[in-house]
């Protein structure tokens, strides 16, 4: 299925509420794939590949796209919804929570920050050292830094093919979405029943920045992950699926 501007996501399942996923920085929806069929059982699960990267990479980035790309998913596929992102996917999602549609039950943020103090300095120093250093060897670099051990080999090599089959530019673009952009204010309106995840291995949004997110939105919880780094459900997507989905079927009890 496309959205009016040529967005293609996938759905798998047939539930009576939806799961809308989206991925990482430079990652697609493989960032769900070990997750995806087990919560199709239950679920109306919705994945793409943002712009810049996949089925994507062709297009260029922005925040102002990515959350209007969701917001057209979200009004194709039309039923009540658990969103669902992650690192840069948590800030697109967060920012798609504080509208006021109603189909909106919850939203779950894994590897998630209020922002980065040196957020210029990380991505100035990126734009200096990419051109030269290619995407295929900054992706393997990634992997090492990002991954626990615990991360499978086939998941490790894959997400390296997948950040290195992109752009210098559409990554950058897509950072600045990460690194320029004022996340706190966004994430202090959030009123949405949610869900703060983060792994006890994460360098890059640690626990004590969850901890921050959890308390800049009212009634949010917390739930850490053993031996899950940055990206979760690449890392435990067992122990993933055991934080998250409680979760969603206590607030689909509680909306009746």
């Amino acid at each position: 299925m496309r959205t009016a501007h040529g967005i293609q996501f996938h759905v798998l399942g047939r539930g009576d509420e939806a799961i809308l996923l989206h991925p990482s920085l430079g990652v697609g929806r493989f960032l769900f794939h070990r997750l995806i069929p087990v919560w199709a059982r239950e679920y109306t699960v919705v994945s793409w590949d943002p712009r810049g990267v996949g089925d994507h990479r062709h297009r260029e980035p922005s925040m102002e796209a990515f959350v209007g790309d969701t917001e057209e998913i979200l009004e194709a596929v039309d039923r009540p919804c658990h969103l669902v992102g992650v690192s840069l996917g948590a800030l697109v999602m967060a920012r798609v929570a504080v509208t006021d549609d109603p189909r909106i039950l919850s939203l779950t943020l894994a590897g998630a920050t209020l922002g980065f103090a040196h957020g210029r300095e990380i991505l100035a120093e990126r734009a200096r050292t990419l051109p030269e250093l290619g995407m295929a060897a900054f992706a393997a670099q990634y992997v090492e830094e990002t991954l626990t051990p615990w991360a499978q080999a086939e998941v490790r090599e894959n997400l390296r093919l997948e950040m290195a089959d992109q752009t210098v530019g559409h990554y950058l673009a897509a950072a600045r979405a990460v690194y320029l952009l004022d996340h706190r204010s966004v994430i202090s309106r959030i009123r949405r029943p949610t869900l703060v995840v983060v792994g006890t291995e994460d360098r890059r949004t640690p626990p004590r920045e969850a901890e921050q997110v959890v308390r800049a939105i009212p009634h949010s919880r917390l739930e850490v992950i053993l031996r899950a780094g940055h990206l979760s459900p690449l890392d435990q997507p067992g122990r993933f699926d055991e934080a998250v989905r409680p979760f969603w079927r206590e607030v689909s009890a509680k909306h009746g």
